[in-house]
């Protein structure tokens, strides 16, 4: 699906430009022809129709690239009806163009690849830019080809919190200490029973935090947000499940829920970039 996404994302940016060239290129300071128009309203239509929706629920890229876009999309539809200024269609089309590939075609380039089964998941190797993290991935994922299931999700786990802790070391204790602190003094909201703080000052204390609890602090520092917490709370169980006997059932569709989730929460995700 990424693909299509990003060819269909290209298609709409080359239609923009062949429209902004089709209005300069009209006499007058009013746009009336009907396949200008027509054009016009198709592009609006297309992003609310086939594009919007993918890439703010599927992709996950920023809500207020998103918001900007569908601005300038409602503006290009009421723009489509006669007589409208030739002036007004090239500034809402230029807005729309705007750093259009850092904004739309980058992100979801760089995003995790679609894995639809355990012999899809080598393709989550090579966007990994650290050798020893994709050395490391790449051995969990074998675990999981050769059947090894429940060892492959413990190895995983055992990547993101090393990828974690590392990544709080690079911002440094102080801040992941600060943090902790302030969660526990805030009375009202999401975390209002947090009532745990820490002082860590070597990595060997940031090892003896819990995972659960470093994923409340990665929160309270804006690495990951409610939903990824979820997410990562929902690896993390999987884990439990594959670290200690029990009659939960690790299957192929759990395996690759568990590495698609790590790989684009944490491994591949630029807060967490070394």
């Amino acid at each position: 699906m990424k693909q299509l996404i990003i060819e269909a994302l290209e298609r709409f940016k080359k239609d923009l430009h062949c429209l902004k060239r089709d209005v300069t290129q009209v006499s007058g300071e009013t746009i009336n022809r009907v396949k200008i128009r027509e054009r016009a309203d198709a592009l609006a239509t297309r992003w609310v129709e086939e594009l919007r929706s993918p890439l703010e629920h599927k992709f996950k890229l920023s809500s207020e690239v998103i918001a900007a876009m569908s601005v300038d999309m409602k503006k290009l539809h009421v723009l489509s009806r006669p007589s409208n200024r030739k002036s007004s269609y090239i500034a809402v089309i230029n807005s729309a163009l705007k750093k259009f590939e850092d904004k739309f075609v980058l992100p979801l380039k760089q995003s995790s690849p679609d894995v639809k089964g355990i012999f899809e998941l080598q393709k989550l190797v090579p966007g990994l830019t650290n050798p020893n993290e994709s050395s490391y991935l790449k051995e969990a994922i074998e675990c999981a080809e050769a059947g090894h299931k429940r060892a492959a999700i413990v190895m995983g786990w055992c990547a993101v919190i090393d990828k974690i802790q590392q990544t709080i070391m690079r911002i440094g204790l102080n801040k992941f200490n600060s943090t902790s602190s302030a969660i526990k003094a805030q009375t009202s909201g999401k975390f209002k029973n947090w009532n745990k703080e820490f002082t860590c000052s070597t990595l060997s204390e940031l090892q003896t935090v819990f995972d659960t609890d470093l994923l409340v602090v990665l929160e309270g520092m804006v690495l990951i947000d409610g939903n990824q917490a979820e997410r990562l709370r929902t690896c993390f169980q999987y884990r439990n499940h594959s670290a200690h006997p029990g009659q939960a059932p690790i299957e192929d569709p759990n395996v690759v829920a568990f590495f698609s989730d790590i790989n684009s929460i944490v491994l591949q995700n630029p807060q967490f970039a070394n």
